[in-house]
């Protein structure tokens, strides 16, 4: 009797595991709910410039979050590339597009998403909101929650003394957000990386690594990217792009040098395989320099054959005289 129930729980077991394999946005997030509407919203980040722009246009989607916490977004609606999602609360009372940028009231976060992603944000603080979010299920995220991290320090931190030292720890941050963003492979959490690390303010002097970076990402054309190439100096893009033309327009010339002489020579290598025997001997003879009487002693044949195998040799090998022939062997060599 109990085995009944074995393949029921076995069916309800892969179901459940199903589910958590499907696409979503879901979550669990502690709330006050005497100071914040238990409704959260996700907006679409359009480029990089505005990340702290919310308007109502640029929310997606909302969702209720219940008793326990948990809320659950469908992401089927996005696109199948990689875009930059803002999640926030909006406090009771206040306008659903509504910010709060920094302190302890923050109500907003950034994550990557696509339509097939399946993340799970996880609130780890049990008290201020957004302050320990973790992001489970699509791996970039990690990445890009390590560089808010870096980022909010220059934020949070208090820098006593000198002015140069402060300078000094900034630009060594800036240095560690370039750094992810050169080495990281998702294009949007690298450029991500880049405004974070206020590229505006350095570009100047860090033009190579610029250069480098829009080589290492010249085939991206989401609108991040195209907003950002608008953000550097239009001859750096031009430069690029020219510098990759020569490059391919060398190539090919390479590739038909490479053609011509292989056809040139293999032809010659044919007109070499259609002498006979003793044209050949004659032929190996003429490299030398012989002279046809030197020929006919060495080969025990009449002057006059010779010079009716030279003619042949020279008609078969599309030449007219011992200069060409002996040209023709330096081209062989």
């Amino acid at each position: 009797m109990h085995c009944k129930f074995v393949p029921l729980i076995l069916i309800v077991s892969l179901f459940n595991q199903n589910s958590k394999c499907q696409p979503g946005i879901k979550g669990n997030l502690v709330i006050d709910t005497a100071v914040w509407a238990p409704v959260a919203y996700l907006s679409m980040i359009p480029d990089l410039d505005n990340l702290y722009t919310i308007s109502n246009e640029l929310i997606i989607d909302k969702a209720i979050i219940d008793g326990t916490g948990r809320f659950e977004f469908n992401s089927q609606y996005l696109p199948k590339e990689d875009v930059l999602i803002r999640f926030h609360v909006s406090k009771k009372g206040d306008l659903p597009a509504s910010l709060i940028i920094g302190g302890k009231d923050e109500n907003h976060f950034f994550f990557i998403a696509n339509r097939n992603s399946n993340i799970t944000i996880i609130d780890t603080s049990n008290s201020d909101f957004v302050k320990d979010i973790v992001l489970e299920g699509y791996l970039p995220n990690h990445t890009l929650q390590n560089i808010d991290r870096i980022a909010n320090y220059l934020d949070t931190a208090n820098f006593d003394g000198p002015l140069i030292k402060s300078e000094l720890i900034r630009s060594a941050i800036f240095e560690k957000l370039r750094s992810i963003a050169d080495t990281c492979s998702n294009p949007l959490v690298s450029l991500y990386a880049l405004y974070k690390s206020k590229f505006a303010r350095n570009y100047s002097i860090n033009q190579q690594f610029y250069k480098n970076f829009l080589i290492k990402w010249r085939h991206q054309k989401d609108p991040y990217f195209l907003e950002f190439r608008k953000k550097l100096p239009s001859s750096w893009t031009n430069r690029i792009n020219f510098s990759i033309f020569l490059g391919l327009l060398s190539l090919i010339i390479g590739f038909l040098i490479c053609l011509a002489y292989f056809i040139f020579f293999k032809k010659k290598q044919n007109l070499l395989q259609d002498l006979s025997v003793q044209e050949r001997k004659i032929f190996a003879l003429l490299l030398e320099g012989k002279s046809n009487k030197e020929i006919s002693d060495i080969l025990l044949i009449g002057l006059s054959t010779v010079k009716s195998h030279v003619n042949n040799i020279y008609s078969k090998l599309e030449i007219n005289s011992r200069k060409d022939l002996m040209n023709l062997n330096l081209d062989n060599k």
